[in-house]
């Protein structure tokens, strides 16, 4: 049997990843760590699911306890997505932010170095390292410089230069990501997609007022179903090249107000957008859209599912739970 460890078990792409493998990876033995045992209400055949899997709860943070996990699991992989993932907390919480992911990455590979293994890792990043970008370097390669302007872009960046010296230095098999936003059913209304469709359920459902608050509307990002990412996770496992870091992204580029309209025309709901304040940040990035081309020549990958889709199924998601 192939063991494979996922840390973060229990959140959204946790969630996912996991259904994903009990899909498709009839040989692996599941194990998965978090501060707290899986909600997963986005999640088919729940208990099923959470029978099929070896639930370990831990602390990251806790070195000593990481270590005894590894060593009794002996994983073959290890998905890294624990983590502070919300930019908005990274500015409420900065120095939590920055010693969490950070912390928590290094105690899984002093783990494994320590220990001796062959484990692949995957290192999770995020595009918030690139920061404020110009027009003329759209779409973003790999290549591009990094420059992080919000606290949890900068514990990724971290994140990923210890990846880098870890690779080098002892020789461990890292690969890293570098995922866009990632949209589906289940994630937090913390995300901005997840809040704008669970505003127009609400009002489809609770009959609201047809207004949706949002921060700034103009903001363009490159959105990705989380079921295109987790196949771009596999992928890496299985082909990407240790020390390599992959965009994960759609290649498109939305803005907040698109995402409305969208949702508008979806559940045929005429809407007014009103700004809330307190939902911008002090400094973000206007555009960020990325290429997978260095991904889809070293495995074969490609996103298939549309934003519409993907709003879809996240409108039907929150019908189902709002009332």
């Amino acid at each position: 049997m192939t063991a494979i460890l996922v840390t973060g078990i229990s959140g959204f792409v946790g969630g996912h990843y996991t259904r994903f493998l009990l899909d498709h990876k009839n040989n692996y033995n599941i194990h998965g760590v978090s501060r707290s045992a899986p909600a997963w209400d986005f999640i088919p055949n729940k208990e099923k699911v959470l029978h099929s899997i070896n639930f370990h709860q831990c602390d990251l943070l806790d070195a000593a306890k990481i270590h005894a996990i590894i060593k009794e699991i002996q994983p073959d992989y290890i998905l890294h997505l624990a983590s502070f993932s919300s930019v908005a907390q990274s500015w409420q919480s900065p120095a939590a932010t920055f010693l969490n992911n950070t912390t928590s990455f290094l105690n899984i590979i002093e783990a494994v170095r320590l220990q001796g293994l062959a484990t692949r890792i995957l290192s999770v990043g995020s595009s918030e390292e690139y920061g404020i970008v110009s027009p003329d370097d759209l779409p973003l390669g790999e290549e591009a410089a990094v420059f992080p302007v919000n606290p949890y872009a900068v514990a990724r960046v971290s994140e990923e230069y210890l990846a880098e010296v870890y690779v080098k230095g002892y020789h461990l098999e890292i690969c890293r990501s570098r995922s866009f936003n990632h949209i589906g059913p289940g994630q937090s209304t913390q995300f901005v997609v997840s809040s704008i469709a669970r505003q127009f359920a609400e009002i489809a459902v609770c009959h609201k007022k047809p207004v949706i608050r949002l921060g700034d509307g103009t903001i363009v990002r490159d959105f990705i179903d989380v079921d295109d990412v987790i196949r771009a996770y596999d992928a890496i496992f299985e082909k990407g090249i240790a020390g390599e870091v992959y965009n994960v992204c759609g290649g498109r580029k939305h803005s907040i107000l698109d995402i409305v309209d969208c949702l508008s025309r979806l559940t045929q709901t005429p809407v007014t957008v009103e700004q809330n304040r307190d939902l911008l940040r002090p400094v973000d990035n206007p555009v960020i859209v990325g290429s997978y081309e260095k991904l889809h020549q070293a495995t074969g990958w490609r996103p298939e599912c549309s934003l519409s889709t993907s709003l879809k199924k996240i409108f039907g998601y929150w019908c189902a739970r709002v009332g």
